[in-house]
């Protein structure tokens, strides 16, 4: 099996909106993998199927895939290895993302264990590890440590090269704490940057973390309006990727509060009524 090529098509199908057959096509993959023997292949597909779950906002799938990876990992004895380390930071990710951040933190521990004795301390995966570290500090309130994590996740981002993407979300992961701190000026710069970055690569998925934090910077800032046009802007990328789920919900609701805020009451209770049929379904 070609891991690229199947990787490569689910991207594919992720960016054409196709989202059951894109998750069911890799399902089907990570299965064949299991049945003929590949381990190595489906711990690979198992953590992408890990990061598909989490940025659905399905938890307990989530957690299955990364488990699922971790014990395969275990079986083929590669604890200790980069394997083990990647699949531990996906987890913890998914962790922070769920809530857990003082669980990821522990989990992002041991990968910088991994790291230290496997890595040179300029390799860039330290500069992933920084900033989900950082992720796990700013749920747990402390946004200083977390800025501090992003700068030096940012400041070897800026060294590489073809990481566009993790540069972009490290820059919109700044303006947060920026913001935190009243720093809004900076943040804004950050934003900036940060979606000039996202213009290049279309049908990124974190472009729309960036979208809602720009939706909440001026928002903060009393420019209602703008707001919730950065907020439609990440409601409308979230349904297309992965339909109208939590996320989704949640974008529909700040995009509400933001016209509330700014007049326009009748579309506000449109966006509200939005996000109240995605909750009812639930």
């Amino acid at each position: 099996m070609d891991i690229e090529n199947i990787l490569c098509k689910f991207d594919e199908m992720l960016a054409q909106g196709q989202m059951q057959a894109a998750v069911d096509y890799l399902e089907d993959k990570a299965a064949q993998c299991g049945e003929e023997g590949y381990s190595t292949l489906a711990i690979t597909i198992f953590n992408e199927l890990e990061g598909f779950w989490r940025v659905a906002g399905q938890k307990e799938k989530s957690y299955a895939a990364a488990e699922t990876a971790l014990g395969l990992i275990s079986s083929c004895r590669l604890d200790g290895t980069i394997a083990h380390a990647t699949t531990l930071l996906n987890y913890a990710t998914a962790k922070t993302a769920f809530g857990e951040a003082g669980e990821a933190l522990g989990l992002y521990d041991r990968v910088k264990e991994i790291y230290d004795a496997q890595l040179p301390a300029d390799d860039y995966r330290y500069a992933a590890l920084y900033n989900n570290m950082a992720q796990s500090l700013l749920r747990m309130n402390d946004a200083k440590r977390a800025g501090e994590y992003f700068a030096k996740s940012l400041a070897m981002l800026e060294m590489m090269e073809d990481v566009r993407s993790e540069t972009a979300t490290c820059h919109a992961n700044l303006a947060i704490c920026l913001m935190a701190q009243k720093n809004f000026e900076e943040a804004r710069e950050n934003l900036e940057k940060s979606e000039d970055l996202f213009a290049s690569l279309p049908g990124d998925p974190h472009a729309d973390s960036m979208l809602a934090t720009r939706g909440q910077l001026e928002y903060m800032l009393g420019r209602f309006a703008e707001a919730a046009g950065y907020y439609k802007r990440a409601a409308a990328n979230i349904e297309n990727r992965f339909g109208r789920n939590s996320y989704y919900a949640r974008a529909c609701k700040n995009c509400a509060k933001a016209l509330e805020a700014a007049g326009h009451r009748e579309e506000a209770q449109r966006w509200l009524q939005l996000a109240d049929s995605v909750e009812e379904r639930r």
